[in-house]
């Protein structure tokens, strides 16, 4: 019989607590993240604004969302995202249970997500520029401020692996 996967899952929480400013960091708009998923702007925006005891993220969005972010990570090169999903994720900036350290990470990929939504919205619109350039121009930008907030980069990305996240 299957093992039955529990909502309460620290990843999918971990996801679900900074969807907004890793959107914001990707530089997509709810909208766009629904299109890739396959799911309406509401839903993006309901799990977005979720208390935590209603409208949680359940393991299949959680896959989805991650494909798309390490699909983003991969195909643009966003080293911003990268670091964020790194520091949120990877076991080697030692996220420990201490639910302070929990708030101060996501304070801090908060800040990165606004800094990140303010980089974009600055670039002036221009009729030569595509929109690819903009949202390139925005996360270059934001080198500088990625590592004053999160500290050193990483050079490694590993992308997640699915069953095993949703799964511990």
């Amino acid at each position: 019989m299957p093992k039955r996967v529990s909502h309460s899952n620290e990843k999918i929480k971990r996801l679900q607590a900074n969807l907004s400013s890793l959107r914001n960091i990707a530089n997509w708009t709810a909208e766009d993240l629904a299109k890739r998923i396959g799911v309406t702007k509401q839903t993006i925006s309901n799990l977005e604004t979720s208390d935590g005891k209603t409208n949680q993220m359940n393991p299949t969005q959680y896959l989805a969302i991650r494909s798309v972010i390490d699909n983003e990570i991969i195909s643009s090169e966003n080293p911003v995202l990268r670091e964020a999903m790194n520091y949120l994720f990877n076991p080697e900036y030692n996220i420990t249970t201490d639910s302070n350290d929990k708030i101060v990470k996501d304070l801090k990929i908060a800040q990165l997500g606004a800094a990140s939504k303010a980089a974009y919205l600055s670039q002036p619109k221009n009729d030569a520029q595509t929109e690819l350039e903009r949202k390139a121009m925005a996360v270059f930008a934001l080198l500088p401020l990625t590592t004053s907030i999160l500290g050193t980069a990483s050079t490694v990305y590993k992308t997640f692996a699915f069953f095993n996240d949703i799964s511990s």
